[in-house]
């Protein structure tokens, strides 16, 4: 992993794919014990959520510099997948608490 933290007793933690001139693209994992990841799903329980829901809550919070947010590679553990032209450090507790809101709002945590 490139970097981790946590927030809200949850460890979220990212990995670099690529970095450009003005860019760099990174998958988002959240610990989230008990969840299974089949694909785009999730499933905890007997609640299961599309990523790409996760994905658009991000992109419809239309933070600055977020280019990208969209469901990860189909065999990752990861939350989703990011584009963004300003450094990650700055952008990645927002990011992260918009998550776990909508997971929350979902009943999936």
């Amino acid at each position: 992993m490139e970097g981790s933290f946590e927030i809200e007793g949850r460890k979220i933690s990212y990995q670099i794919l690529e970095r450009g001139k003005n860019y760099t693209t990174f998958i988002l994992f959240v610990e989230m014990p008990d969840t299974v990841h089949t694909g785009y799903l999730m499933k905890r329980g007997d609640v299961v959520i599309a990523k790409g829901e996760i994905a658009k809550a991000v992109r419809d919070a239309g933070i600055e510099g977020v280019e990208m947010a969209v469901a990860p590679p189909l065999d990752s553990n990861a939350i989703m997948m990011l584009r963004v032209s300003k450094p990650i450090e700055d952008l990645i507790h927002q990011i992260a608490q918009i998550i776990l809101d909508e997971l929350a709002k979902k009943d999936f945590l």
